[in-house]
């Protein structure tokens, strides 16, 4: 390796820890029981010990420091798992692979996740990200109910706007919320919602 090369691998992997230490400080701030209002680029510098000057380099604006840490949460919170959904020849098991996915995720950093949608209600035109990404997760929905009613020559199964929109809420955070409680662990909050999703779908 030239020395030209070797400084360049140290450097990106300098700018790569910069990077996640900004992105865990913020998942900090928001994660934590301070007042959402105060969350500011400014208050992130401060937290991961850098310059403001260097949250803006590297994420520009608040609304992409939130966008990457969303993405920073899905990378962490098994999201990758998605893959194993699609590839799954089973149908039901791939609805109840669908919403494992969706739980072990809303699981990993339960209260992180609920502020950072909350911050998308309030403010909906500077973070948009929750919303996205519930438009992802139904089209998500969408695809897999398309792919399950050509295998198993179920052709109303797809156009069925209602069972698209009860599957995506049955999968979403607010669902999983409400039904994760002391009395009920995530793991069950998965079996119960994945029994009713595929019995909605009609294939169990």
């Amino acid at each position: 390796m030239t020395p030209r090369a070797y400084h360049s691998v140290r450097r990106k992997e300098a700018v790569e820890l910069t990077r996640t230490r900004v992105l865990e400080a913020t998942r900090a701030i928001i994660g934590g029981k301070g007042d959402l209002t105060s969350f500011s680029m400014e208050a992130v510098a401060r937290k991961a010990g850098v310059a403001r000057m260097t949250v803006y380099y590297q994420f520009h604006s608040r609304e992409q420091l939130l966008d990457a840490l969303a993405d920073h949460l899905a990378e962490h919170g098994g999201m990758r798992r998605m893959r194993e959904v699609f590839l799954e020849a089973d149908p039901a098991k791939a609805l109840r692979r669908l919403v494992e996915v969706f739980v072990s995720f809303w699981a990993s950093d339960r209260v992180t996740l609920r502020r950072l949608r909350a911050m998308g209600v309030v403010a909906p035109r500077q973070d948009r990200g929750p919303r996205d990404r519930d438009a992802w997760r139904r089209e998500a929905v969408q695809t897999l109910l398309t792919r399950i009613a050509r295998t198993r020559g179920k052709a109303k199964l797809a156009d069925r706007a209602d069972l698209v929109d009860l599957v995506t809420s049955l999968t979403s955070f607010e669902t999983f919320d409400v039904l994760c409680t002391s009395a009920r662990a995530p793991e069950s909050v998965a079996s119960l919602l994945s029994d009713l999703v595929v019995r909605l779908a009609g294939i169990d």
